[in-house]
């Protein structure tokens, strides 16, 4: 058996994720050899966060040069189209999707005083923090999850905003003061997953993958993938939706589209078959653009 390459960015993050997905492909194949290749992507470079797939181009193009034979995503990042010639081969299982509050006196979000300084990267949680709290300034932050957290400590915000998951990968749950509810934060569709993408034909590579997919979790982020499809936005707009699968194999999805400012948005809901859960999430979308989601979309295209 050929030595699998599995190609990553070079963030904390990233590696941890990588390193859990590696863990996890030796015990269901002791006999395989895995190597893990770091690759520098556009994002890590400092490109315009506005852009799209600037965290994944680089590993695609990895893979489609037959550099790396498995390219480990944060699912969120990736655009819903798929690049010719590549496929995602499996979701594991999911980790908590919610957002999670970080403060610095006060530990609630409804604690914080009119005026408080919330900071994050995302325009889908800004939108969300406003339209909620009307009264608080959100300003931008970016950088790693370390320079957010020293962000915080230096004094310029009074709270931040990160994914839960990310935190409790690089085991800093500690950290996390509140999970943010889907009543007041939807998540970005697909947050909290990983992905495993492969070259189409590449068989091995593929089956090495299939062991770590996690059904519900699939059927769940194909939904909220389709609801963000559907409304033909891509994976940087104000947009949310979480998908949940009970026992009894029903999913219900939660989608919303918010504008910037937060003074408008609309959220709706649609259950049916997990089996169906694309189709559930398309049908989400056309209601929600009926309902006034093209008008808020529209306020959205140019960021």
């Amino acid at each position: 058996m050929r030595v699998i390459v599995v190609g990553t960015r070079g963030s904390a993050l990233a590696l941890a994720q990588t390193r859990w997905v590696v863990e996890r492909l030796k015990e269901s194949w002791p006999e395989a050899e895995f190597k893990v290749k770091t690759i520098r992507t556009r994002g890590d470079g400092g490109a315009d966060p506005r852009e799209q797939a600037i965290f994944v181009k680089e590993l695609q193009e990895a893979l489609l040069a037959r550099e790396i034979d498995i390219a480990v995503h944060s699912l969120k990042d990736l655009p819903t189209e798929e690049p010719k010639g590549l496929k995602i081969a499996a979701i594991p299982r999911r980790q908590d999707p919610r957002d999670a509050f970080l403060g610095k006196a006060f530990k609630r979000l409804e604690d914080l005083p009119p005026g408080a300084v919330v900071g994050t990267s995302s325009i889908r949680r800004k939108a969300q923090i406003l339209a909620h709290r009307p009264d608080l300034v959100v300003k931008d932050l970016r950088g790693n999850v370390d320079t957010r957290l020293a962000a915080l400590g230096g004094g310029e915000y009074d709270a931040i905003i990160l994914a839960a998951a990310g935190l409790i990968r690089l085991d800093l749950r500690n950290r996390i003061d509140q999970f943010l509810e889907p009543e007041v934060m939807l998540p970005a569709p697909g947050q909290g997953a990983l992905a495993l993408e492969v070259r189409q034909g590449d068989d091995l590579a593929e089956e090495l993958s299939y062991a770590l997919h996690h059904h519900a979790s699939h059927d769940r982020v194909r939904a909220e993938r389709a609801f963000l499809r559907g409304l033909g936005a891509g994976c940087l707009a104000p947009v949310g939706a979480l998908a949940q699968v009970g026992e009894d194999g029903t999913l219900v999805l939660e989608g919303g589209i918010f504008a910037p400012d937060g003074k408008s948005f609309i959220r709706a809901e649609i259950e049916g078959e997990a089996s169906e859960a694309e189709e559930l999430g398309l049908e989400l979308a056309r209601d929600i653009l009926e309902q006034g989601g093209r008008e808020i979309m529209a306020l959205t295209r140019p960021l």
